[in-house]
């Protein structure tokens, strides 16, 4: 593959992905019938070749304000041994401390499983399924399959605005009458600073697909009009309700922004966390009615428009290096759901099924539950910092959820005072 190394072919980091080049998310799936690492590296060559926007092959440049695309597939994917002691979880965040894995993008072929490691700046969670999808896929059939994402060659967030906001005046008013109030921290003690070093660590459960078709057909029965992604919202936040683990009360919710472009595929970061009112004691389906009435708003793209606006220039976020011990930790929901690029993986059933992920939390205090569905489990994973929040009640949450869903989700039908 031919290397582009010139300062005139150099690609400028787009606004929208400048403040997240630090941050790394990992991802582990699996099990599956793995190609050879040669294979693999062909796969990443031959696609990288045909969609060169792909970012597949892409690297900082030494100004950290535009991409280069001139890495060597021997450097995005590599090899690592599996240790069948070790939980996904801990696999996760031992990549993400790998400092050996090249960025901005590896590839890690596991005998049995495929991982990533992804700078944030290369795109959110919908890119990192195409990858995954795309690579397994050209390396299996040896013929190079379509690579979805499309460059967005002009700002999506203005073409969003000018789509929604523009065309649908009444939009906005909709957006402004959807706001969450800031009725500040539950906790009224004054803020005691202490001093903070990030200390990332990912809990992962699964439930077989039995058991969380179970889930599934609660919902029809008792929560009718409640999506799949309310229903894992409501048995973690019920979850963590009997544990007595507290979080605030404003959660937030990853929302995708290309819904207001019509679901056209652009790459890069297109998503924004939008903050929402979900209680414990709230239904499924009122839990659902929240979300649907928030994005139906315009809400989330009014709120990214006003991070933009902040932001600026700004080329990377500043992590913090302190936090209120007074502070309630904070839930963001993200939901990776059914995916049709991994539903059409040839996943085996002869070894342990793992679809999950890691994503940065929002500061010390920031709690990230990714939710996600594979043919054979429903994922619950949560990644935060266990320096500041209780590693012990994150796993008796995410355990009470695995091994009671019904009955976690039966408590709903009484409403709570």
């Amino acid at each position: 593959m031919a290397a582009v190394s010139v300062r005139s072919a150099d690609i400028p980091v787009q606004r929208r992905d400048r403040p997240w080049l630090g941050d790394y998310v990992t991802v582990l799936c699996g099990p599956l019938p793995m190609p050879g690492i040669d294979a693999l590296r062909a796969a990443v060559e031959a696609l990288a070749q045909r969609n060169p926007a792909s970012r597949l092959t892409w690297r900082l440049a030494p100004s950290g304000v535009s991409w280069r695309n001139d890495r060597r597939a021997e450097d995005i994917v590599v090899e690592r041994h599996w240790d069948a002691n070790v939980d996904a979880g801990t696999v996760l965040d031992d990549m993400a401390r790998d400092d050996s894995l090249s960025p901005p993008l590896t590839l890690v072929r596991y005998p049995d499983y495929i991982g990533l490691k992804m700078s944030h700046g290369v795109g959110d969670g919908r890119l990192f399924l195409s990858i995954i999808s795309a690579v397994l896929r050209t390396a299996m059939s040896g013929e190079v399959c379509d690579w979805l994402p499309e460059p967005a060659r002009r700002s999506p967030l203005g073409q969003a605005a000018l789509a929604t906001f523009i065309r649908h005046p009444a939009l906005i008013r909709r957006a402004m009458a959807d706001r969450v109030a800031d009725t500040g921290d539950e906790r009224q003690a004054p803020p005691d600073l202490r001093s903070w070093t990030p200390s990332r660590r990912t809990v992962h459960v699964a439930l077989p697909r039995a058991e969380a078709d179970e889930v599934i057909a609660w919902g029809k029965a008792f929560a009718p009009g409640a999506s799949r992604f309310a229903l894992q919202v409501s048995l973690i936040l019920r979850a963590m309700n009997r544990v007595g683990l507290e979080v605030a009360a404003d959660t937030r919710v990853i929302v995708d922004l290309r819904r207001y472009l019509g679901w056209r595929y652009v790459d890069g970061n297109f998503v924004a966390g939008v903050p929402m009112r979900l209680r414990p004691g709230m239904r499924p389906e009122e839990l659902s009615a929240t979300i649907k009435a928030t994005m139906s708003s315009g809400r989330p793209l009014a709120n990214q428009i006003a991070t933009a606006v902040r932001q600026g220039a700004l080329l990377r976020m500043e992590p913090p290096s302190s936090f209120d011990r007074n502070a309630l930790p904070r839930a963001t929901f993200t939901n990776m759901g059914r995916s049709p690029e991994i539903e059409c993986l040839p996943f085996r059933t002869d070894l342990p099924a793992v679809y999950t992920g890691s994503v940065p939390p929002e500061g010390p205090l920031g709690i990230t539950f990714l939710l996600g569905e594979s043919p054979q489990i429903m994922s619950l994973n949560a990644t935060f910092h266990d320096n500041v929040v209780d590693p012990e009640l994150i796993l008796a949450a995410l355990t009470c959820a695995r091994s009671d869903p019904v009955g976690l989700l039966n408590e709903s039908l009484a409403r709570a005072d």
